[in-house]
């Protein structure tokens, strides 16, 4: 997964962007402040939607006393009023809210509000970031115009093969769905409906400072088969990153392929070195335990990526739609569907592989 600390994203809009408080490099070594704004809880959101009204109705006073000492140092109450006027000129208010979701920031302690909406004066929707800390602090805020993202030829696409989530559990789902608050590769054509799952406890990835692949709750859970198939391509050879510093080289990292037919293969990126259980050419069945989840390759702090796609590399793969059945999302059942950010996902019990002990 090509994190790099995307919620960060470089504005593409005016030169009066909202200040960041390097929020391109949060802290993995800042352990939990305990403040009054825990990670993902109700306090914490209900605050992140108050930030963006302060935003969205001009309350430059109140957003401004809002900032991190980190943000306050890159501007003023004067600069915060003339940012809001300026928005305001050429976006003008909102007017619906077509989604939102929450997430935690992989590897500190903030809760990440996107929300995505239609401003009275913009042709496209605006996408919008707030990061609240425990302290409901802003730690970092972004808007840009998204325009809607185009149609590929995989949109209506319907997979074949009957998917089972690739691992046993509760997972939170960090990317999932078409849109670009919900799926930073979006516009990315070839990735565009790559998934990526990480387990979060009392809304957090990893307990301590973070700063150790060991102290991420997904780190060497075991990773399935999504369903039947033949193993026709493996990776085992990299060595998990540190939390922070992902590795540029081979992007995807240890991973497994396996072949469904029907021209449909699935990939499983980033897994723990040395942890693979299946040889090119072993045939699996769906449930079988094939790796574990790591960090390896282009990734900042243990996770799982997902993709369906359609070779197993010539020609250029590109990913498709993958549609699983028999879950739960959000506690609710569902017999076929596609995750999306902000969701806690698990099989249903009939389709549970064995859960490795979190030492």
């Amino acid at each position: 997964m090509k994190l790099r600390h995307r919620l960060c994203l470089a504005l593409l809009l005016f030169p009066v962007v909202l200040f960041a408080q390097s929020a391109a490099k949060p802290a993995t070594s800042t352990s939990s402040s305990g403040g009054a704004y825990p990670v993902m809880s109700a306090a914490a959101k209900a605050r992140a939607r108050q930030i963006f009204g302060y935003f969205e109705s001009g309350q430059a006073t109140q957003l401004f006393a809002a900032f991190s000492p980190g943000m306050k140092k890159e501007g003023s109450v004067s600069k915060v009023s003339a940012m809001e006027k300026e928005l305001e000129n050429k976006l003008g208010r909102e007017d619906k809210l077509l989604g939102e979701n929450y997430a935690p920031e992989m590897m500190s302690h903030n809760t990440v509000y996107a929300r995505f909406s239609q401003f009275s004066k913009s042709k496209d929707p605006i996408y919008t970031i707030v990061m609240v800390d425990e302290q409901g602090q802003v730690s970092g805020m972004q808007f840009r115009p998204s325009p809607p993202v185009p149609g590929n030829r995989f949109a209506d696409y319907k997979a074949q093969t009957k998917l089972k989530l690739p691992f046993s559990g509760e997972w939170f789902v960090f990317q999932g769905g078409t849109e670009i608050y919900q799926n930073m590769d979006a516009y990315r054509d070839a990735e565009r409906y790559s998934l990526v799952f990480s387990v979060l406890k009392d809304g957090q990835t990893f307990s301590g400072d973070g700063t150790k692949n060991e102290q991420y709750y997904c780190y060497g859970q075991p990773v399935a088969a999504p369903a039947d198939g033949t193993v026709v391509m493996v990776n085992n050879s990299f060595a998990d990153n540190l939390p922070g510093r992902p590795e540029q080289v081979m992007p995807n990292g240890n991973r497994v392929l396996i072949s469904h037919g029907h021209q449909e293969y699935s990939l499983l990126l980033h897994l723990k070195q040395n942890s693979i259980k299946v040889k090119s050419g072993d045939k699996v069945k769906q449930g079988d335990i094939v790796a574990e989840c790591g960090n390896s390759g282009n990734s900042p702090a243990p996770h799982l990526e997902y993709r369906l796609q359609n070779s197993k590399g010539v020609p250029y793969p590109f990913t498709l739609p993958a549609q699983f059945v028999d879950y739960i999302a959000d506690g609710k059942p569902v017999a076929e569907g596609a995750p999306v950010r902000g969701q806690f996902v698990q099989n249903g019990a009939a389709a549970a592989p064995p859960v490795a002990e979190k030492k």
